[in-house]
């Protein structure tokens, strides 16, 4: 008898607002005062034949918050101006007559939040996170050879971040069927030990066992070691007798010889295939993916990965995507991991929650460290479940090397409350995996804090500092001073605010509102540009810090193991400075639909050997001629020359950390910049003057797509002039089209004002781009997208969807970067101030 796991994404029937008949909520009062007419059975929303006729046909993931895009002032902007709300989500199925005597288990990866499930009207559980993965044994409840039904009420009426959280069923779900002699979900805890010359290393395999039988029952447990090139490294066997209803946990040891190493450069994967066998039949199999590295966290040199040090390079981020909100479907998350990549990226912190498991899966596939979040700094037995569950859920991904114990928890992190919590958290980790260490993001005056630990007997494994840098540059020194010892990170760092494509007030929108204390609270470097979040990066909270001093701070000290920039990517909420009708943040790198910031290439220029240069702002000043404009470049050049059409405007060196800059009056033409190194000429970048929008492009790093329901295309859309410049200055509105087996699921264009609804197939362009989404389903074909605008050329991009079988090493690509010879369907050249993908 196989495993059996059934995609559960399709197919949900959605109803938007509470449902007021007394026996849906069997956790509430009423279910229990009026018991005499609620009986556990074929009641409620999850019984056959509910009349659902005018509930919506929705696919999870599925963000009702986001679909209904109702913005209010009411709102706090903090938390995006969407309204929250309460959904109901329901689901029809089938079990074949044959599933009876096997043990049915339904997954959910996370509801936000505060759910309960009922199946054929039995009351299955309630859980209040909205972060963490939870399932349900539903083998008593299901109905075998007919009809079943799940219910789902997701109470997204409270917060428990104070950033947008969306609402519903916003990860994925699955039906999980096994033999009653069986692993269950979590049930394996891979880890490996490699020799002092990596030519070997031993792999531990703990092997959670359950037999749901009413009799004892003597098996096998067989693990097979397969390398990252399919091959079959080892094999080893254990006979145990497990109890009728019982749980057992076995251990077993496997020896590899010259192992493949797991890196952030090359990611390679093993597989421990557990196979439980009965009388030479296999009952149950499970796979778990792992990697085998060592990590180390030295007082020293920082971060040890496979023994060498490797400075980390990383951001925080919220799962939050233009188009479709918090629900985000795999492809989306490897689009931003590749993304992160090509920037330099090696780390990723899960800001400040357990994250989706298809993001740890990007994350293991592509190469990209985690620092692993608990929502909640506190030793409730619910808050202790959620770190249990989140520690067994991701403990065999290669690529977290941190769990993280929490935020900047002010109100006890420098108190002896504080002090017995995390120790207790910590103990609690350690037990659960004792290969890794935990860490916390500590704000506010860090060393007397650690004392403070240190004198009440709590010793954090890696101390997590967040910002305090811009008042004291010598705090990490500090620390090293009093604490030569232990280790640290900047965990959480920069906060630079930045807009894409702004570099000069606009008027084309309603003046932004100021949030309260704003002026007291950030700091504006340039008097120009004061008022607005520009493009040059100079704007940040007074406990943040330009890239320059942050990058600086932990590059030049090798016993900072690295720094984690906020954040990746913009998203919805944390508006500050402003108030509505701003709705997303500005700390991105990137902005919401991934296209990049000016400082994506500061970034890139520190963290990665290829030639950067990056010259900014565009060269689109109409009217503004004689002007004087702030030219910035920035470059892992030693030295820059500009130019203005053919004259040279003067050579400058690149300072350590830093970026020249000139003061050039405009005129139309030709900015080109020459980047020398050792005296030597290693790449030149040119930005032109536009001729005025003309026509459309669309681009993709992908055009074979998998016919799963699931992968999705995210295409990029130009408004370019004639010879396929993109012009800068462009916010022509965008109406989009698709022929063939696929749908739109949302667009996007990183306006941080933008209230326009992300799932209507239309888009105004943001600074000459937007973004739109195209999903797939079963269906193998040509998926043609085509974009209209009034006045301008359209364009179409054909992509295809074939078979999984026909698609090996097709739904995930190593880069998404672009150069001009890799772009199919499009007419022109990626100029050095797009911004572009």
């Amino acid at each position: 008898m196989a495993r059996e796991i059934w995609n559960m994404n399709l197919d949900w029937k959605f109803h938007e607002g509470d449902i007021a008949e007394r026996n849906f909520n069997a956790i509430h009062q009423e279910r229990y005062i009026n018991s005499q007419w609620i009986k556990s059975g074929n009641n409620g929303v999850a019984k056959w034949g509910y009349d659902d006729t005018a509930w919506r046909l929705v696919q999870v993931p599925h963000d009702f918050v986001l679909e209904r895009s109702a913005y209010s002032e009411a709102v706090p902007a903090s938390h995006g101006s969407l309204v929250k709300g309460i959904g109901w989500y329901r689901k029809s199925f089938e079990l074949p007559a044959e599933d009876e005597g096997k043990c049915l288990r339904l997954e959910f990866d996370g509801v936000f939040r505060d759910c309960s499930v009922w199946l054929n009207g039995h009351f299955l559980g309630r859980h209040l996170s909205g972060y963490t993965s939870f399932s349900y044994d539903i083998t008593d409840v299901a109905c075998y050879g007919g009809p079943n039904v799940v219910a789902v009420r997701a109470d997204a009426t409270e917060f428990e971040g104070w950033w947008y959280e969306g609402g519903g069923i916003y990860r994925d779900v699955r039906l999980v069927k096994t033999h009653r002699l069986h692993v269950p979900q979590w049930g394996t805890c891979v880890t490996s030990e490699l020799n002092e010359t990596h030519t070997s290393a031993v792999v531990t395999l703990e092997t959670e066992v359950h037999n749901d039988e009413l009799h004892d029952v003597t098996f096998e447990l067989v693990t097979v070691l397969i390398d990252p090139q399919g091959r079959t490294v080892c094999e080893v066997q254990t006979t145990a007798v497990i109890a009728s209803e019982e749980r057992l946990v076995l251990k077993q040891d496997a020896e590899v010889e010259l192992p493949i190493l797991w890196s952030v450069d090359a990611p390679h994967l093993y597989t421990a295939h557990t196979m439980l066998r009965q009388a030479g039949v296999v009952v149950d199999s499970y796979d778990t993916p792992f990697g085998i590295r060592s990590i180390r966290f030295d007082p020293q040199q920082g971060f040890l990965l496979n023994g060498k040090p490797v400075k980390l390079k990383g951001v925080c981020c919220h799962e939050d995507h233009a188009g479709v909100g918090m629900a985000l479907p795999a492809a989306v998350h490897e689009f931003r991991i590749q993304r992160l990549k090509e920037m330099g990226g090696n780390a990723y912190r899960t800001s400040h929650n357990p994250p989706t498991p298809a993001l740890l899966e990007a994350c293991d596939r592509l190469g990209m460290l985690v620092i692993d979040e608990v929502r909640f700094t506190e030793t409730s037995e619910e808050a202790l479940e959620q770190l249990r569950s989140l520690i067994k859920r991701d403990r065999n991904h290669p690529s977290v090397i941190l769990w993280s114990l929490g935020n900047e928890e002010m109100g006890i992190q420098g108190r002896e409350v504080g002090v017995r919590i995390m120790s207790r958290m910590q103990r609690l980790a350690h037990k659960l995996d004792p290969t890794r260490a935990c860490t916390y993001g500590m704000n506010g005056d860090w060393l007397p804090m650690t004392e403070f630990h240190e004198q009440h007997g709590f010793h954090l494994d890696v101390h997590g500092f967040n910002y305090m840098m811009r008042r004291n540059w010598n705090a990490y020194d500090q620390f090293r001073e009093r604490f030569p010892d232990q280790g640290c990170i900047g965990s959480e760092n920069a906060s630079t605010l930045s807009t894409r494509g702004l570099y000069k007030e606009e008027h084309s929108e309603p003046p932004l509102v100021l949030s309260e204390h704003a002026n007291q609270l950030c700091i504006w470097s340039n008097p120009k540009r004061q008022g607005i979040v520009s493009g040059y990066g100079e704007t940040y909270p007074v406990w943040g810090a330009q890239p320059e001093e942050a990058w600086k701070a932990a590059a030049e000290r090798p016993y900072v193991a690295g720094l984690f920039v906020w954040t990746g990517f913009d998203y919805r909420g944390e508006t500050f400075p402003y108030e509505y009708p701003s709705v997303l943040s500005r700390y991105g790198i990137m902005d919401f639909c991934g296209f990049a910031k000016d400082i994506f290439y500061y970034y890139k220029a520190r963290w990665t050997e290829e030639p950067v240069l990056h010259v900014f702002p565009h060269w689109d000043w109409a009217g503004n001629e004689g002007e004087v404009i702030d030219v910035w470049a920035f470059t892992n050049m030693d030295e820059v020359e500009l130019f203005l059409n053919g004259q040279s405007l003067g050579k400058q060196i690149v300072p350590p950390h830093g970026h020249p800059e000139w003061q050039v009056p405009y005129a139309q033409g030709r900015l080109t910049a020459k980047g020398y190194t050792n005296g030597a000429l290693v790449v030149t970048t040119d930005i032109e003057t536009t001729t005025g929008a003309a026509k459309l492009e669309l681009r993709s790093a992908r055009f074979d797509l998998t016919a799963d329901h699931e992968d999705v295309g995210i295409v990029e859309v130009r408004v370019v002039d004639a010879s396929g410049r993109l012009v800068p200055g462009a916010d022509h509105e965008i109406v989009f089209s698709l022929e063939g087996p696929g749908k739109l699921i949302g667009t996007g264009n990183g306006n941080p004002v933008s209230r326009e609804e992300d799932k209507k197939p239309q888009r105004k362009a943001y600074h000459g781009l937007c973004q739109v989404l195209v999903q797939t389903t079963d269906e193998a074909g040509e998926l043609r997208l085509m974009a209209k605008s009034p006045g301008l050329a359209s364009a179409e991009l054909v992509l295809r969807s074939v078979q999984a079988e026909d698609a090996a090493g097709v739904r995930f690509v190593p880069s998404i970067g672009l150069a001009d010879e890799d772009v199919l369907h499009v007419v022109g050249r990626l100029d050095a101030a797009d911004g572009g993908v």
